[in-house]
């Protein structure tokens, strides 16, 4: 692929952008690149965080296919546009006056116009016994993403903090039998209690020593008093934190929820405070905590680099 120009000084770098992780956002934003004629390198180490997952749901026209498949018929599409893969791990980024310079695992250096961070964020399971195990298979965080799977069954959520409240109400929709598991914390006033009650919930203030399961998914809840409670799933949205060490090393700033700040204005989306870094999908929007969201987030970025790009062509008469 031919180097592009960055300035009038005919210095050239050896890709236009460079997408650091390969999920739905980075190669959303890999192939709306592509379309717009600019040589991409996209970089991952095959370990996406839905990888747990057996299902991807409410993606319109791909509802149910494997994760791992649908990043397959992305990376073939972003190929189809010239895009290029490196299966490996960037270890540092670098800026200077003509653009970026990263290098990957084994010492290979890319040189880049503009660099997208869709690295994600590595979701900080309870340390109770068979959560991790359960984790994307009976135990799950996004009610969109597996909750119609699991209506009308046995189900579990659990509360650990007061801003879950609003989310314990949200799976309250699926199903009748619901209980809500507070694992021994005091995060319910008495209001909150009997509204709940009102709707035929039930609440287990009793702390959580393990869970259940099998392969087919969880069985029950144990309790720190020996009781076994049954349910078929369990929902619980966990705190983030940044998978990509990039994102301290670059200095970027992180938000209390642990994603990584990012501007959006009528120019576009995903600015970070270094410029011509880019941030896409679950590492910097609440928004994109489902496939099909974190799709959209890299497309528009994707949209967002084309653009600065092209009056940054302009700026400096590139042909």
């Amino acid at each position: 692929m031919r180097p592009t120009e960055t300035d009038s000084d005919d210095t050239s770098t050896d890709y236009d952008v460079l997408v650091i992780g390969g999920g739905p956002a980075g190669l959303s934003a890999a192939l709306q690149l592509g379309r717009s004629l600019r040589s991409v390198l996209v970089c991952d180490d095959g370990d996406p965080r839905n990888g747990p997952a057996a299902e991807v749901h409410g993606y319109l026209t791909r509802d149910g296919i494997a994760p791992r498949e649908l990043g397959r018929l992305g990376r073939e599409e972003v190929a189809d546009y010239g895009g290029e893969f490196r299966d490996r791990r960037v270890t540092t980024v670098t800026k200077d006056q003509h653009g970026f310079t990263s290098t990957l695992d084994g010492d290979e250096t890319v040189t880049t116009r503009k660099v997208v961070l869709a690295t994600g964020v590595t979701d900080e399971l309870p340390e109770t016994d068979g959560f991790e195990e359960l984790w994307g298979n009976g135990v799950y965080h996004c009610p969109y993403c597996h909750g119609y799977e699991v209506r009308d069954g046995a189900l579990g959520v659990l509360i650990t903090d007061q801003h879950l409240i609003e989310y314990a109400k949200l799976i309250s929709n699926l199903s009748e039998d619901l209980v809500v598991f507070t694992d021994g914390h005091d995060v319910l006033d008495a209001d909150t209690r009997s509204a709940f009650a009102d709707r035929g919930v039930e609440i287990e203030d009793e702390p959580i020593v393990a869970l259940t399961g099998t392969g087919d998914g969880l069985e029950s809840v144990s309790l720190a008093d020996g009781r076994e409670i049954p349910r078929d799933a369990l929902f619980y949205p966990p705190a983030m934190t940044q998978r990509a060490d990039l994102v301290e090393e670059l200095g970027l700033e992180v938000t209390e929820a642990g994603l990584v700040e990012a501007e959006r204005s009528g120019h576009g989306v995903g600015f970070t405070s270094i410029e011509g870094l880019f941030v896409a999908g679950d590492a910097s929007a609440l928004s994109a905590l489902s496939v099909p969201a974190a799709a959209a987030d890299g497309n528009v970025v994707g949209a967002t680099v084309n653009m600065e790009l092209s009056q940054e062509a302009f700026e400096h008469g590139e042909a």
